[in-house]
């Protein structure tokens, strides 16, 4: 009898005398073959077998396409239960596949693998694969015939580890892990080497900034391994509840009309949820039933930025390409005589701390073309701005100045057309006061749509970005989450809006600014450039205002 054709690659089915073998093959024939056959212990306390719902198979049927899934879920989805019924059949039927289930809690892991446990021994006897002779099944591990299994581990320690190379992988619930980055770290090096290995992750969002997040962001970005997987909270038949006597407000039409496939069951379940256990408030509702894939991250503060018009741009955006050797990634190639601005956060020197970033505008349309962010020294950063600046038409450079080594370096190299905070500070200062003018700035040109952001990147940490003037929130883990790029944004907003920028030239020089080696562009001249743009504007038949000598 020929193999499934969804039989995972390589792999081959365990063959025994007592199993009907065109069973087992059916249990392959599709994504939820086996998980349908699987007995489980409903909600009502009834014992049946798992129908899964239209939600469960969109989920199913994505791990059958792909061996790398990141889900993101809302909370009481049912995922977990089909992921280690999957778990179950793969290391059950196919000859020495090993897998490793992997729960925030071992309390938790434990629960889950009863599951399984409770599945395995209801199934029918032939298509049952036997254990191994004297290991029975223990509450953290199961040891089948042909040497394959499953154990559980917690990633709830600071540094969780496999300890094996595994082909079957299944992380629940991660973005409640504390210690991500190092669980990740430890992990995934047992399955990376594996070429035909298979990995479920599947978790409600987390905290923003969290490394969760980040390797959310990467697989939309189509970054890395992870196939994105964003469940619907509404298409699912639990999100229910009678509208009897609902009289649904202005927002909540609103709100439906933005989820396709919504009605008043679902709005009656989320108006029921808010009152009930989240306290009316929305933020944490969002955080457990997202609306789309972006949604649901909380961070520590608020965002400040519009949101709303962050997911529409996100909508339109582009994962950039891989960047140019010591440039950047571009999105739009330099047009000749257009005027150009480059805004860039530097990183210090040592192996840890923030990201060097540099985004470069298009000044006179107010868009961005390039973007970049790594770790990086002052001393290639500047490199890096420089080739950016010559292939950039020599466009303004402004780069924030509170890492003056960057600076120091770009002075030494005879740098050009350098924006200035005055005639003593070359950079932009990060003041209190201008960082905060820079948001204000930002927020009324976004919202205006005075200013286009194309990358997704860009767009994900603008989406959390909170203000925090250190850049970055720290995590439960001790890592951080840095803002480099949003601040380039920051500092875009303020120096596009405090003079505009037209086709054809090159930023303005003053005479009073310059000194005799260099013509020193500075935020000053662009205050004064503003101020002169006020005074044509006035009613020149306005009388003069009195002034007290």
């Amino acid at each position: 009898m020929s193999a499934p054709a969804s039989l995972p690659g390589g792999a081959k089915i365990v063959q025994l005398p007592h199993m009907h073998m065109g069973k087992v093959h059916a249990l392959f024939a599709t994504p939820w073959a086996f998980v349908s056959m699987c007995q489980i212990v409903r909600e009502d306390e009834s014992i049946g077998y798992l129908e899964p719902t239209n939600i469960q198979m969109k989920f199913l049927q994505a791990c059958s396409d792909h061996r790398w899934v990141l889900c993101d879920k809302f909370r009481q989805a049912k995922i977990t239960t089909p992921s280690v019924m999957l778990l179950l059949r793969d290391c059950m039927y196919l000859q020495g596949v090993k897998g490793v289930l992997i729960a925030e809690r071992q309390d938790t892991a434990e629960d889950i693998f009863e599951r399984i446990l409770f599945a395995y021994k209801n199934l029918p006897d032939d298509v049952k694969v036997p254990t191994e002779a004297g290991r029975k099944p223990g509450t953290t591990q199961i040891h089948f015939v042909h040497g394959g299994g499953i154990k559980v581990l917690t990633a709830g320690g600071r540094s969780p580890a496999v300890g094996r190379s595994i082909d079957r992988l299944l992380i629940t619930e991660f973005g409640e892990a504390q210690w991500q980055r190092k669980a990740a770290a430890n992990i995934f090096p047992a399955v990376n080497k594996r070429q035909n290995a298979r990995v479920i992750l599947e978790s409600t969002p987390g905290s923003a900034g969290s490394h969760h997040e980040t390797m959310w962001h990467n697989a939309l970005e189509g970054k890395g391994r992870f196939h994105p997987v964003f469940l619907e909270w509404w298409l699912d038949p639990s999100c229910r509840s009678d509208p009897a006597g609902l009289k649904p407000t202005e927002v909540e039409v609103e709100y439906m009309k933005r989820h396709p496939g919504m009605d008043l069951h679902n709005l009656a379940f989320r108006r029921l949820s808010l009152q009930t256990e989240m306290g009316n408030d929305e933020r944490l509702f969002t955080s457990k039933y997202p609306s789309d894939a972006y949604d649901g991250w909380l961070g520590s503060g608020s965002p400040v930025m519009p949101i709303d018009v962050l997911k529409e741009s996100l909508l339109h955006s582009i994962t950039p390409p891989e960047p140019v050797a010591k440039g950047a990634s571009l999105l739009e190639k330099p047009v000749r005589g257009r005027a150009y601005l480059i805004c860039a956060d530097p990183a210090g020197f040592g192996g840890s701390g923030d990201n060097s970033a540099v985004t470069v505008w298009d000044a006179t349309e107010r868009r961005e073309v390039a973007v970049w962010e790594g770790r990086e020294d002052p001393g290639r950063f500047s490199e890096r701005l420089l080739n950016l600046q010559r292939f950039f038409n020599n466009g303004l450079l402004a780069v924030e100045s509170n890492a003056a080594a960057c600076i120091a370096m770009l002075k030494d190299k005879g740098a050009r057309n350098l924006l200035w905070t005055d005639r003593n500070h070359p950079g932009w200062y990060a003041t209190e006061k201008r960082v905060q003018e820079g948001e204000a700035r930002l927020v009324r040109m976004l919202r205006e749509r005075e200013l286009t952001i194309k990358s997704k990147p860009l767009l994900h940490q603008l989406l959390n970005y909170d203000g925090n003037r250190g850049k970055r929130s720290t995590n439960s883990d001790g890592t951080t989450h840095h803002f480099d790029l949003a601040r380039t944004a920051v500092m875009a907003a303020d120096v596009l809006s405090r003079r505009r920028f037209t086709s054809d030239e090159m930023p303005m020089q003053t005479q009073d600014s310059a000194t005799s080696d260099e013509a020193r562009v500075t935020i000053a001249d662009l205050d004064r450039y503003k101020h002169q743009e006020r005074a044509a504007a006035r009613n020149p038949f306005k009388p003069i205002a009195r002034e007290w000598t």
